[in-house]
């Protein structure tokens, strides 16, 4: 049976594949608490060694943003220190050493938007809502949208979304290059845990090295790493099986 572990505002469980679902009763909201909270179940994932992490929501926003409530009281101070804990969850994500699929069931929202941009891969149901409206609150993204909207849709996309604050659909998430997939709501969870599954299928080394080198590598990091993997068992294993075919 895998483990669950129960937060404030989420749970994960799982072995291989670790499975973290936003289920604050009312809204999934980013609030300073949960932030810290998943940092701290980020760190317990990451040492566990699982291949894939899946992040997914209940209810009808996969996660809506930040808490609103909180933010309309900070000084800039407070809203300094709120915006760097944020990025330092959202860099957890985008630095988890091994693939991250989010499951997007509805709203992904400001913050939400800006969670999806740090995973690797994301499969949305048909009635998934995107969008970075802070300008409506007098604010802009902070916790990465600037940047990493920009280089996942291109900067003139992302200055249209962020200067307007417009809402996207699920089938134009995935024409401007926002998502992987869409698949029917009732179908989601199904259609990324396959998805789960089929990578998990695959050497770690291959799943951490592929990532690191996409994030962060060069041309001759590359041969280092495509090297490396002629030291691994599993070269030689599935080498041959192709070869006995």
């Amino acid at each position: 049976m895998p483990e669950i572990r129960q937060y404030n505002g989420f749970k994960t469980e799982g072995n291989e594949i670790a499975l973290l679902t936003f289920n604050n009763p009312k809204v999934n909201i980013f609030s300073t608490p949960l932030l810290n909270d998943f940092i701290t179940a980020l760190e317990v994932i990451r040492t566990a060694k699982v291949k894939v992490l899946v992040i997914t929501g209940e209810g009808s926003a996969f996660m809506a943003g930040a808490d609103i409530r909180e933010m309309s009281g900070f000084t800039p101070g407070q809203a300094t220190d709120f915006s760097r804990l944020f990025h330092k969850a959202l860099n957890r994500v985008e630095e988890f050493p091994r693939p991250v699929i989010a499951g997007v069931n509805g709203f992904a929202l400001g913050g939400g938007c800006e969670l999806i941009l740090a995973c690797d891969i994301v499969v949305a149901s048909e009635s998934a809502i995107f969008g970075q409206p802070e300008v409506n609150l007098g604010i802009i993204p902070g916790a990465g949208g600037t940047q990493r909207l920009a280089m996942r849709i291109g900067k003139m996309r992302a200055r249209e979304l962020i200067f307007t604050g417009r809402k996207v659909d699920a089938p134009e998430a995935l024409a401007i290059g926002l998502i992987n997939k869409v698949v029917p709501k009732d179908d989601l969870m199904r259609e990324v845990m396959s998805l789960a599954e089929t990578i998990a299928s695959k050497p770690l080394q291959c799943l951490e090295a592929s990532k690191t080198l996409i994030n962060s590598g060069s041309l001759e990091k590359e041969i280092e790493a495509f090297s490396s993997m002629f030291s691994y068992e599993d070269q030689k294993r599935l080498m041959n099986e192709f070869l006995e075919k």
